[in-house]
């Protein structure tokens, strides 16, 4: 059953996993026949992130979007997940993705790292307490209004710098940031490469309400 399939009476007797194999190669020939698909920025050798890099401060700031929208449970799992193996595809996939849902990724990073340093309470307390030290040490800077090109300012900065170091010894701080960022990392690429974009997302629903209508 190939991509020149068209929605008929006769559909009905199409087998579903027949059907489902059209949708599927049907929504993959519209996205890549969609005007402007080989523009800049999507080029298999310089693809730019066009998306990525158009962000605001406001896209950071703002409230993000629905989290039964972030998962794909507001259009079914059927619909807003799929498999590929084109890599532009997926750069495309990761590109519109990551700008669509920026604000519920920082919030999944922050809970999950939160959530995997508490397993770990003496790298929090070495964090914290690093954060601590780093803080006093830029207030101390600013209130005495030291200059940098003093032997005072760079003592403290060697003394401040090897404290930090024995702390993130001590507390395998820097192994414990470094293997939540990691999980972290692969659970935002694979989201954001198996999550399709929101208008193949938007078609595949089209395509599967009017199978709908026509079975009815």
């Amino acid at each position: 059953m190939g991509p020149g399939f068209k929605a008929s009476p006769l559909s009905i007797a199409v087998p579903e996993g027949a059907f489902n194999k059209w949708v599927n190669e049907e929504v993959t020939r519209r996205s890549r026949n969609t005007p402007g698909g080989e523009g800049p920025g999507t080029s298999r050798r310089g693809f730019q992130w066009p998306k990525l890099n158009a962000l605001t401060i406001n896209d950071l700031t703002s409230q993000g979007r629905e989290w039964v929208d972030f998962l794909g449970f507001k259009s079914g799992l059927q619909h807003s997940y799929g498999l590929t193996g084109d890599t532009l595809e997926i750069r495309k996939r990761i590109d519109d993705n990551a700008s669509r849902y920026i604000v519920n990724y920082m919030r999944t990073t922050l809970v999950l790292v939160s959530c995997l340093l508490c397993e770990r309470p003496d790298s929090l307390i070495g964090i914290i307490v690093i954060l601590a030290i780093l803080d006093w040490f830029s207030q101390f800077s600013d209130r005495t209004r030291l200059d940098k090109q003093s032997k005072r300012y760079q003592v403290l900065s060697v003394l401040v710098t090897l404290t930090v170091w024995i702390i993130v010894f001590l507390s395998k701080a820097m192994a414990s940031i470094s293997r939540s960022l990691l999980l972290v990392g692969l659970v935002v690429l694979l989201h954001a490469s198996f999550r399709l974009p929101e208008d193949v997302e938007r078609r595949k629903l089209k395509m599967h309400k009017r199978q709908q209508r026509i079975k009815r």
